[in-house]
């Protein structure tokens, strides 16, 4: 399936849910990969899962309304970020930067 093709079952309101959703996770996994610098088969270690789901949340709320910044309807403000995965940077970083996270271990000399 072609990217014309996800974009057309993603505005399509005769489209399920599960379609979109899938198609999104999909972009979302692919796009992380990118962002984390794993190989091209897109294995995202399950630690990065949150992300998949937190960005696959905000991306499924905001279809129909790709390339704003903000949407107004019916009193309702939407205000969207224009990077989904801004928040999630130092989590990507450290892991490409090979970065532990929590305690660390080793020895310490004084001479």
């Amino acid at each position: 399936m072609g990217v014309a093709n996800d974009y057309t079952t993603l505005i399509d309101n005769e489209s399920s849910t599960k379609d979109k959703l899938d198609i999104i996770e999909r972009r979302t996994r692919e796009r992380l990969a990118v962002l984390l610098g794993v190989d091209d088969d897109g294995a995202i270690p399950a630690k990065f899962n949150y992300i998949v789901a937190d960005v696959v949340a905000a991306r499924f709320s905001r279809i129909g309304n790709e390339g704003m910044k903000s949407a107004n309807q019916d009193g309702l403000g939407l205000v969207f970020q224009e990077n989904d995965f801004a928040q999630f940077m130092a989590e990507i970083n450290q892991f490409k930067n090979g970065d532990v996270v929590g305690p660390r271990h080793g020895k310490v000399w004084f001479v």
